[in-house]
């Protein structure tokens, strides 16, 4: 999921004239044009019968959050309309472009590149294929009719988690666990920090990473998560991917009483005893690609971003039993704010502007 950007290359089809006859010679060959693509391409203004959908997603649902959330929504989107779901996860980060290109190729009518980093490789495959691509977070990786983004506002969702976290805390401190340098990740960050300071600025937040790339790093999870717990927090939100397995440990493992609150992804499976699970940041994606298909069919697809939002339901607060009817009806007036535009919570895309976010009193 890491958010690298780069420039997408300048593509350009061969031309020739064709001569059929003299007077026809000279009509038929001005019309020589540049176009991005090659033979594959496609009129994608006329729209396209969509009958199988594929994602190519870096690792398994194993990771309870982000890979897991994007192949769920695959198939919910895809019973939904009828359709087949074709599932490539566990992927990695390598070779991205053949893969994608081969799945493509599989009779897929539209492949989602589930990791931000895949954006570049996702163009190239749909240069290549005519197969048009959903990409994700990476905006600058939009071509109109035939490579899609998905953006998210998740910043909503960790605001309406800080809210929780804050009425929660007996320490009056709470946490923030990172696994990576990852743009989502810092639009979270800073939207819980948001959250919190609503409820009382005196809240003391400590944040703590794992490294730049340790999405998978349960072991690093647990680390960071124990440290966060030795500084005092009972209450921990967290951002992980696989390493998500580390941080739930920590937390079951603690010496005194610590909530959690998951991202991306229910982690009910991993934990042993549910009241440790304060609420989770969800994000549905069933409804997004659902869209997206519909748009493929339309002609009208990757006409404008596929965001993830509250007031679209892509992003949601999840309640529990560990959540008071105090606490469910702060979030509940906070989220009618956001949706009617009152309340707006500042999005944190990089390091840098989160700690001069974090660093504000």
């Amino acid at each position: 999921m890491s958010s690298t950007t780069q420039m997408r290359p300048l593509r350009r089809t061969a031309t020739r004239l064709v001569a059929i006859g003299a007077m026809t010679a000279l009509a038929a060959g001005l019309s020589a044009c540049a176009t991005r693509g090659d033979s594959a391409s496609t009129d994608d203004s006329k729209g396209r019968e969509v009958k199988q959908i594929a994602i190519v997603a870096p690792e398994t649902e194993a990771d309870h959050g982000w890979n897991a959330q994007g192949l769920a929504g695959v198939k919910e989107a895809a019973d939904s309309l009828g359709i087949k779901a074709d599932i490539n996860d566990n992927v990695g980060y390598d070779n991205t472009q053949t893969i994608l290109t081969q799945v493509a190729k599989k009779g897929n009518d539209l492949v989602i590149a589930h990791a931000s980093g895949f954006s570049t490789a996702a163009d190239r495959a749909n240069a290549s294929t005519g197969v048009p691509m959903l990409a994700v977070t990476n905006e600058k990786a939009m071509v109109k009719g035939k490579v899609g983004v998905i953006t998210f506002e998740a910043q909503q969702g960790a605001y309406l988690a800080g809210i929780a976290a804050a009425m929660t805390t007996k320490t009056k401190t709470v946490g923030i666990v990172s696994s990576a340098d990852d743009i989502n990740w810092y639009t979270m960050s800073g939207g819980f920090v948001q959250g919190v300071r609503s409820v009382d600025p005196s809240i003391k937040i400590v944040v703590a990473y794992i490294g730049s790339a340790g999405y998978a790093d349960s072991a690093g999870g647990k680390k960071v998560a124990s440290q966060v717990i030795a500084a005092g927090a009972d209450v921990i939100i967290g951002f992980g991917d696989g390493a998500t397995v580390g941080y739930v440990a920590a937390v079951e493992e603690a010496a005194t009483p610590v909530k959690y609150i998951a991202t991306i992804g229910s982690v009910d499976e991993l934990v042993k005893d549910k009241s440790t699970i304060l609420t989770t940041v969800s994000w549905n994606f069933g409804k997004t690609i659902e869209k997206a298909v519909k748009d493929v069919e339309a002609g009208t697809f990757a006409q404008d971003f596929y965001t993830l939002d509250v007031p679209n339901g892509g992003i949601s607060l999840t309640d529990t039993d560990n959540m008071t009817a105090e606490i469910d009806a702060a979030v509940e007036t906070a989220k009618k704010g956001i949706e009617d535009g009152s309340i707006t919570v500042e999005k944190t895309k990089t390091k840098k502007e989160f700690d001069a976010f974090y660093d504000q009193k």
